[in-house]
């Protein structure tokens, strides 16, 4: 019988290979679920109870309406694939829906709904080739004693960690959530890395179930911890992404204005436009989800990537751990960077996945000059999976998609994400080579209108300088912020660093000498590349921060090659990797929870900003006594965010520490404003926290409590000012300058 070869799939050609499945359970229920998901939201049933529920099923439905026609695709790239393609499916409408102000998200998202239901009761395409013929389903060994043990281990350690949350202690001290955490959590958190390091070593028949289950409670133990124990998004900058958004849902649109956020609205816009469909009607009711579910998409990113890059599972179930124990810059909150990083990391797995070449013949000469200088052994067979026309087409699609979101939702991202895709395509490695100048130019067509606004604000480059870029010195002269408390925890924060890059950089070595010139050259690359970043601008001094972010995933892959690079793993490197595992473990632990106390927004501070967008009008001035307290956090936060609107006293008394009058505060505010050319304001409302011995950057406040003694004491007496809110920790004061002393 004659063969139709058409990629890798081979079939024999009959009347049967035309034919389609016809849709079966797994697409049955999505589509039922998305029907009642679309009758839901159209009647706005459910309210908040269910917004979660609602929210979940238009960020998988619409994705695996699409993502179920590829069938040779690995799962964990598949589960990612699902969701990513069906948060861009909503994003692209909120964002065509927010450029042209034609803002109705629910009748949007019920169209997309419906939409997807239909796609899924169409027939699909069939496996393999086959006809109906299907694949026998594996079978799972019988259940036993020895392999239940491990599953009933996990189990017990996250019930000893969910119940150690309870018996935390609430107040923190300079050590943060490090002697806040009982015992048990320490155990709990041990056990679960001790199955990490069991499942990856072992790699047993199906043991890539429990490597997956134990990084998963890995994940939920590490950045899910801190935020359960909060009553509201613990970080301060979160809140500002928080106003962003409830500004969008609640007028339809955004100004570009206001601020660069608004020119960069493609986040807020999703945000709005999947929280309004789903039943939410603020942002602060999920803001507070993103840490873990970032984390864990970017884990699951992380792993389908180094999937796709070798057939050893110690090799990848090892990146995923790396990954997620080195990954200490609590950059996985509600955020745009966190939004823009998730869709690069899924950029690079559709570009590994679908669109992988054959070297340029110079490249390919290059290749066999270093192999055959530098490698002891001949390089493993690489197989790398074909794909038709049309399914290249469409990730090229997919690609030019995810890059318009980036570009619409960040100012940075695009760039680190083209310094190492550039040069690879280049060099052919990926197909096909105008798609990295495509890439480039989006992001520059993007950023010229807005050039001008960014170069006053913040200015675009900062200088040439590698190394000064890589810190940071504010213009004035005064302590730059910093993420860290103290320099022990930062030397340990760069001891991380350095200790991740140093494990890859030996595995590099290793795999390369092994022959694996080509998985070397492409990873080593994408690890190098973002230091390129800091030639130009320190980003606000986060640039260092943000090239460690973009060269981890591929660090980890690096890290994993030491370990595992040979044809059978031995004492050496089951030891090496359970010891690098564990040290990491212990170091990330020590940097993520320590400096709790220096980040976390009590809710008494939330409802006081509340409390004070709900009531502050446009030309009033607002006085800020702490950096710590989140008071841009509504959608009126526009009527006080530039300087002569809202004015700190924080920093006048860090420099002076001398005591602060009623009379001195208001000849602060409108010296303030003048500076601003702003008329003098005819109501004051004054903020008064007793957080302000702490500010949101870590670093402890240099005035004494007392400084701000008379300043409240003339609030209290004085005619013309009056107390209007108080809970336990913030006090507002309103001053009508027109009664002010008399």
């Amino acid at each position: 019988m004659a063969l139709l070869i058409r990629g890798d799939v081979s079939g024999p050609m009959n009347s049967r290979t035309s034919r389609r499945r016809r849709p079966g359970y797994p697409d049955y229920v999505p589509a039922l679920l998305g029907a009642v998901t679309a009758v839901l939201i159209l009647f706005d049933a459910g309210g908040e109870a269910l917004a979660g529920a609602k929210l979940l099923a238009c960020l998988a439905i619409p994705g695996w309406a699409l993502v179920r026609w590829l069938r040779h695709v690995d799962p964990v790239a598949r589960f990612v694939f699902t969701i990513v393609a069906g948060a861009t499916a909503f994003a692209l409408t909120a964002s065509v829906m927010g450029w042209f102000q034609l803002w109705n998200p629910r009748p949007a998202a019920v169209g997309i709904l419906l939409v997807s239901v239909a796609a899924l009761l169409v027939p699909g395409p069939q496996d393999g080739g086959q006809g109906n013929t299907r694949q026998a389903p594996v079978r799972l060994p019988r259940p036993q004693l020895i392999t239940l043990v491990p599953w009933l281990v996990l189990l017990a350690a996250m019930v000893m960690w969910a119940a150690t949350l309870e018996s935390t202690n609430p107040r923190l001290g300079d050590f943060g959530l490090l002697t806040a955490f009982p015992a048990t959590w320490y155990i709990s958190l041990a056990l679960v890395v001790a199955l990490c390091i069991w499942s990856v070593i072992r790699q047993g028949v199906h043991s890539g179930w429990l490597a997956g289950a134990s990084i998963t409670g890995l994940v939920v133990i590490l950045y899910s911890s801190a935020g359960l124990l909060t009553d509201v998004p613990r970080l301060p900058w979160t809140y500002k992404h928080i106003a962003v958004t409830d500004l969008i849902q609640t007028t339809g649109q955004f100004d570009p204005n206001i601020d660069i956020y608004n020119r960069w609205p493609g986040f807020f816009l999703f945000s709005a436009f999947l929280g309004e469909s789903s039943g939410y009607n603020d942002a602060l009711s999920y803001a507070g989800w993103a840490e873990p579910v970032f984390a864990l998409m970017n884990v699951a990113l992380v792993l389908a990537i180094a999937k796709t890059l070798t057939k050893n599972p110690r090799i990848y179930w090892t990146s995923a751990v790396i990954f997620a124990l080195s990954n200490w810059l609590n950059q996985n909150y509600y955020s745009p960077q966190a939004f823009a990083y998730t869709l690069h990391l899924t950029m690079c797995l559709v570009i590994l996945t679908f669109l992988r070449g054959t070297p340029a013949g110079w490249m390919l000469r290059l290749e066999d000059k270093l192999a055959n200088r530098f490698s002891r052994s001949a390089p493993e067979p690489e197989e790398v999976r074909t794909y038709s026309g049309r399914q290249q087409g469409l990730a090229i699609a997919a690609v030019l998609v995810l890059q318009a979101m980036i570009v619409m939702s960040h100012q940075l991202t695009p760039y680190l994400a083209i310094l190492g895709l550039f040069p690879l395509f280049l060099a052919r490695y990926f197909k096909p080579a105008w798609l990295a100048p495509a890439l480039l130019m989006m992001a520059l067509l993007y950023l010229l209108p807005n050039a001008q606004f960014v170069d006053d604000k913040y200015g675009l480059l900062n200088s040439f300088d590698i190394f000064a870029n890589a810190g940071y010195k504010p213009a004035d002269g005064a302590a730059g912020p910093s993420l860290l408390a103290g320099r022990w925890l930062a030397r340990e924060a760069l001891a991380l660093s350095l200790f991740t890059a140093l494990l890859a950089g030996l595995g590099f070595l290793r795999n390369f000498l092994r022959g694996n010139v080509r998985t070397t050259l492409i990873v080593g690359t994408l690890a190098a590349s973002p230091i390129v970043g800091l030639f130009g601008t320190s980003y606000g001094g986060e640039g260092r921060l943000r090239v460690f972010m973009f060269a981890l995933p591929w660090l980890a892959i690096g890290a994993a090659w030491l370990f595992w690079s040979g044809k059978l793993p031995g004492r050496k490197a089951v030891v090496g990797a359970a010891s690098a595992i564990s040290v990491m473990a212990v170091m990330f632990t020590t940097v993520y929870f320590q400096n709790e106390a220096n980040v976390r927004v009590p809710a008494s501070d939330v409802s006081a900003s509340r409390w004070l967008d709900s009531n502050v009008r446009k030309g009033d001035a607002v006085v800020e006594t702490n950096y710590h307290l989140p008071l841009l956090v509504g959608s009126h936060y526009s009527f006080y965010l530039r300087s002569g609107q809202l004015v700190s006293v924080a920093s006048k008394l860090h420099n002076s520490g001398q005591p602060f009058t009623g009379d001195d505060m208001l000849a602060y505010v409108d010296k303030t404003r003048a500076a601003a050319k702003m008329r003098p304001s005819d109501r004051v409302f004054v903020v008064v926290s007793d957080l302000q011995q702490r500010s949101s950057t870590g670093v402890p406040r240099e005035f004494p409590k007392d400084v701000l003694v008379p300043l409240e004491h003339d609030l209290n007496v004085a005619r013309g000012t009056e107390l209007v809110f108080e809970n336990k920790s913030v006090r507002i004061y309103e001053v009508t300058r027109a009664d002010w002393g008399k």
